[in-house]
């Protein structure tokens, strides 16, 4: 039957029809929204409110056995009366009567049948609406999505609202309508994931819109109606629902937004586009495989074997875990799988590396892997979840729909893996491991894949596509080539590099110096790995010394990768000496160069070169070594750290000789450096604990804290400050203690625990003043603890007076010091407490006297925020003219300092005073370049408040874009 003429029927269009009912006229029963019946064109009809119950009860379990005890409960729970019973029969006779006027006494009847001690309703999906809907989405389900998603509208155009409405419900009743509400609620969401996929979005829109409406508080709906408006170009729209959805979250239940809500507004925040745009383009399509190898041979059986899966795999296969002995070539087949069948994928494809068996110790933990993922998804800063799981969901949000090759390389474990497996089955996941992943097959359902050497045939060709005529002229040389690199590939392509780098050393003079090698890795022990050791010995041996010292000393690297800067500290050379020594290293696939400018070791050559520097290498030259990379990251990120905040110190050690700090930063560059370096950084700092040295471990957390506050890895800033504060309490460094409490501080201020931040300031006091450091570092502490009091956070109100007592301590403070700039700044913070208490002609004093002070110091951002301050006061007095006269001054100063932030600032402050002067177009070009500078800048939270209220004023989403990229 066609459902659109069930809908039509069952519908407002339903015109009375004033002939007689014929028997032969189809009964159509409506439970979809208000309970209706028609015959013909006429609705019917049903009598008293307990028999239209009974009627919409039998409706919503169509076909089964609905037992007179069950009838009664629906109408009276506990207080049926003694004749129930004889109550259900007489309202089941007249609803017979109704539907069937001509029937005859006693006879079994069309509908309504009784069966047993119970009543049926006979409808099927011409004749309910209920049974209609649920053929129509169960057919969705197994159709492709194109055919799905007009099944879907199909479906909810038969919907006229909430199931049982209007019917006088006892609270079993309830429950049993309600569990049939959630059966439209799961439809609609999966309705609006196909329109995701297949760019229907506009066709999902006004369905999610009414289903939300009707189901204010099912998160996972309000979710989807989220993305769904972002496809469609309604940003704005989409964060109000986020909000409104919230605060009903908060006030009707008492708690805060699920994963799925959060995660949903991560995307929407940082993924805008303008109205208009396709929906792929609301989420970065990244393409991270690495270049395929031209040299690829080999694997034939293998590749035919893969694809295979892939191509007859039912249900679709959605992850391929690829295990092997180090030096198979897991990566490299990966690889070139992954670039046979990437135009399959065409939503993009992710690639981690995840040093499963680093050398070191030291993996990639899953959230640094899902912080990388996200951000080349486009999803960046606070716009991250802080924790795992949440992130892991995030990630899921945005595959959803999506058609994502995914690579995890040199996985460790399942646990590992776990969290970066996306949700949508339209992705394909490749994994390599050393281990073979039996948790990751049993429960995820991996189809596995063991790689095992290459036979001897493979191998020649392997060698023939790297040396081409040479391996023709020279067979028995291949042939010990061969069998002494024992079918491994990595081996064979080593010895392929040394030959191409030598092209006039005939093959078997190769041959004879593996064969005089030294014998195998002890960390390999499989008798097939024989000859590696002579393949990396050989390699190395062909190196000059300064470039042979470096593959050494790289082994104690501990980041993922390096730049040529940092080998130039590591060697304590000039960068020119260590850039030489890389390309030597690279062309002998000692290092891969694996982007520009920065150069990783397979794990194989890095335990290999472990083994002869630990052999080499004096403990003191290693020593020296780390000493040298402990401050060239520490004076490096201290430099970065400049352009984005000029006046922030950072406590550094004495420059060791020898090293090469990057020192050369503007804004853009600072952040590039931080982003790549970050995790080095990490990893340096567990590195100094692990040695030792907490005097460089917290030096290093508080260099990487501004980072870690400008990208919002407010987890990782936390975490970061606790382990330094245990080294610090451990080595008895009460310095260091005073920086993390206070870098602890900062990070629960941020995270919204203005408690435990509060707490740990006045541990910082104490520990001032069991140091004697009383003046200058009690200031800053009591300046941080005013600034806490006059925000306040999640769990503390702000507490104007004290934060007002906590400014004029640190003034004190600064003013015993003769510190002019702090005593600048406590006037400044105690002129916003005052104007937030209602004080504003004493908060314009303060203000006052802070300018002159500023103006002493050629201090022109703290200059330009006074101004802006004071603007803000005159505009909380009416006082628009002098507003506007104020913050002209602090756009002009801080234009001229290029300071972004005060730059975003004071756009938005004159926004306000247009809006207050009733000039709205004003107001919208303000903002329009606050939102500028805020996407250039990386603000994430700016933009997205700026968004808002664009949209807000404008009614639309027509300045809505991508936010920069704060990379």
């Amino acid at each position: 039957m066609d459902s659109h003429g069930l809908a039509r029927q069952n519908g407002a269009d339903v015109q009375a029809d004033d002939a007689p009912r014929a028997m032969t006229e189809t009964v159509r029963f409506g439970v979809l929204g208000p309970l209706r019946v028609w015959q013909g064109q006429q609705e019917l009809d049903l009598g008293p409110p307990q028999q239209r119950l009974i009627l919409a009860v039998l409706l919503v379990r169509p076909g089964e056995v609905v037992g007179a005890d069950d009838l009664v409960d629906a109408l009276w729970e506990s207080a049926a009366p003694a004749s129930a019973k004889n109550l259900i029969h007489r309202y089941v006779g007249a609803l017979r009567r109704v539907l069937e006027p001509d029937l005859p006494p006693r006879a079994a009847g069309r509908w309504l049948v009784r069966q047993g001690s119970g009543y049926v309703l006979r409808v099927d999906g011409d004749s309910a609406d209920i049974v209609a809907f649920r053929d129509l989405v169960n057919r969705a389900r197994s159709e492709s999505d194109a055919v799905a998603m007009s099944s879907y509208v199909e479906a909810f155009q038969l919907w006229r609202g909430l199931c049982g409405e209007g019917l006088a419900l006892t609270a079993q009743a309830k429950e049993l309508f309600t569990s049939i509400n959630n059966e439209f609620a799961v439809a609609a969401d999966a309705m609006g994931e196909v329109a995701l996929r297949c760019g229907r979005a506009e066709d999902a829109l006004p369905i999610l819109r009414t289903i939300t409406a009707r189901f204010p508080l099912n998160e996972r709906i309000q979710a989807r109606l989220m993305l769904v408006l972002a496809a469609t170009g309604q940003q704005a729209e989409a964060l109000e629902v986020y909000r409104t959805t919230t605060a009903r979250l908060a006030d009707e239940l008492g708690i805060d937004p699920g994963p799925e809500l959060r995660a949903a507004h991560a995307q929407v925040s940082h993924a805008e586009q303008p109205a208009g745009q396709p929906a792929a383009a609301s989420i970065a399509r990244p393409a991270q495989l690495p270049m395929d190898l031209s040299t690829f041979g080999g694997r034939r059986a293998e590749l035919d074997h893969l694809r295979h899966l892939l191509d007859s795999g039912d249900p679709p296969v959605t992850i391929i875990a690829i295990d092997g002995m180090p030096g198979a070539g897991k990566t490299t087949t990966a690889v070139h799988l992954a670039h046979e069948v990437v135009d399959r994928y065409p939503d993009g494809q992710l690639y981690v590396n995840l040093r499963g068996f680093d050398p070191s110790g030291l993996a990639v933990p899953p959230t640094a892997a899902l912080l990388s993922f996200l951000a080349a998804l486009g999803v960046h800063g606070d716009r991250v979840p802080p924790d795992l799981a949440t992130q892991s969901a995030l990630y899921r949000t945005c595959l959803a729909g999506k058609r994502m090759l995914v690579v995890l390389d040199n996985a460790r474990d399942r646990e590992q893996v776990l969290p970066l497996l996306p949700g949508s089955p339209s992705c394909l996941v490749i994994v390599t491991s050393r281990n073979r992943m039996t948790g990751l097959v049993a429960m995820e359902g991996a189809r596995p894949y063991t790689l095992d050497a290459v036979s001897a045939s493979e191998a020649r060709e392997i060698l023939a596509l790297r040396l081409g005529a040479r391996s023709d002229e020279q067979h028995e040389a291949v042939d010990r080539i061969v069998e002494v690199c024992s079918g491994l590939p990595l081996a064979l392509a080593m010895v392929a590099a040394r030959a191409a780098t030598y092209p006039d050393l005939p093959l078997t003079a190769i041959a004879d110096e593996l064969r005089t090698g030294h014998g195998n890795l002890d960390a390999l022990s499989h008798d097939e790995t024989r000859g590696v050791r002579a393949v990396f010995s050989w390699s190395y041996e062909a190196l000059r010394p300064q470039a042979a010292l470096l593959f050494r000393l790289l082994s104690w690297h501990w980041g993922p990768d390096i730049s040529a800067h940092a080998c130039a500290s590591l060697l304590g050379v000039p960068v020119r000496e260590a850039q030489t020594a890389l390309v030597e290293l690279n062309r002998t696939r000692l290092v891969t160069e694996h982007v520009p400018g920065r150069f990783l070791m397979h794990d194989l050559v890095r335990a290999y070169a472990m083994e002869l520097s630990t052999e080499l290498d004096a403990p003191d030259v290693r020593e020296q070594a780390a000493h040298r990379m402990f401050d060239y990251y520490l004076h490096s990120t201290y430099a970065a750290n400049r352009p984005l905040m000029p006046h922030r110190e950072v406590p550094l050690t004495p420059l060791t000789p020898g090293v090469t700090p990057e020192t050369l930063f503007d804004d853009g560059t600072a952040i590039q450096w931080l982003a790549a370096e970050y995790h080095v950084v990490l990893m340096a700092i567990g590195q100094a604990i692990e040695r030792g040295k907490a005097d460089y471990a917290w030096r290093l957390a508080w260099a990487i804290q501004l980072y870690q506050h400008y990208m919002g890895f407010l987890r990782d800033w936390a975490l970061t400050a606790q382990v330094t504060l245990e080294a610090t309490r451990a080595a008895g460094d009460l310095r260091g203690q005073v920086f993390t409490e206070r870098s602890l501080a900062g990070a629960y201020f941020m995270l919204g625990d203005g408690k435990a931040s509060l707490q740990h300031l006045y541990n910082t006091l104490d520990l001032i003043n069991a140091g004697g450091w009383a003046d200058e570092e009690s200031a800053y502490v009591e300046r941080n603890i005013g600034e806490v009091m006059i925000t306040g956070t999640v769990d503390l109100q702000p507490d104007y007076e004290a934060a007002i007592s906590h400014f004029e301590r640190a003034h004190k403070y600064y003013t015993k010091m003769n510190h002019m700039q702090g005593v600048a700044y406590t006037l400044e913070g105690q002129a916003v407490a005052y104007m937030r208490t209602g004080d504003p002609e004493r908060s314009i004093d303060l203000l006052n006297q802070a300018l002159p002070l500023h103006r002493q110091l050629n201090d022109r951002t703290g200059e330009g925020y006074a101004y802006a301050r004071l603007a803000d006061t005159y505009l909380q007095l009416g006082r628009l003219d002098e507003a506007e006269a104020w913050l002209d001054k602090a756009i002009d100063l801080h234009t001229k300092s290029q300071h972004r932030l005060m730059e975003i600032d004071n756009l938005v402050l004159l926004g306000d005073i247009r809006t207050a002067q009733n000039d709205a177009e004003g107001a919208r070009q303000a903002w329009r370049q606050a939102l500028e500078v805020a996407e250039r800048f990386g603000a994430l939270t700016t933009v997205v408040e700026l968004r808002t209220r664009l949209g807000e004023s404008e009614g639309s989403t027509a300045d809505a874009g991508e936010p920069g990229d704060p990379g």
